[in-house]
């Protein structure tokens, strides 16, 4: 069930036209001190740069230890 169907109004553009008030203006909102606020980004850092950087150490890791293990087992069982 949609969100739509449940609340019976579409969007808050019909809640306003239904109260007889007009939609706040472009002009309004700029005036409105927001850029006091950090960035989103800046207040809730994502960790996904950190992660991939783990991810591909750990492969990289991974195959060096595979490519040491390949040479050792070559080189103790083919004597």
């Amino acid at each position: 069930m949609s969100r739509r169907s449940r609340s019976g109004s579409s969007s808050r553009q019909e809640n306003y036209h239904l109260e007889g008030t007009s939609e706040p203006s472009a002009s309004s909102l700029e005036s409105t001190d927001v850029s006091a606020l950090p960035p989103r980004r800046k207040k809730h850092p994502s960790s996904a740069q950190k992660v991939t950087k783990w991810y591909y150490n750990l492969i990289v890791v991974l195959f060096l230890g595979l490519v040491a293990g390949l040479f050792y087992y070559g080189i103790k069982y083919t004597e």
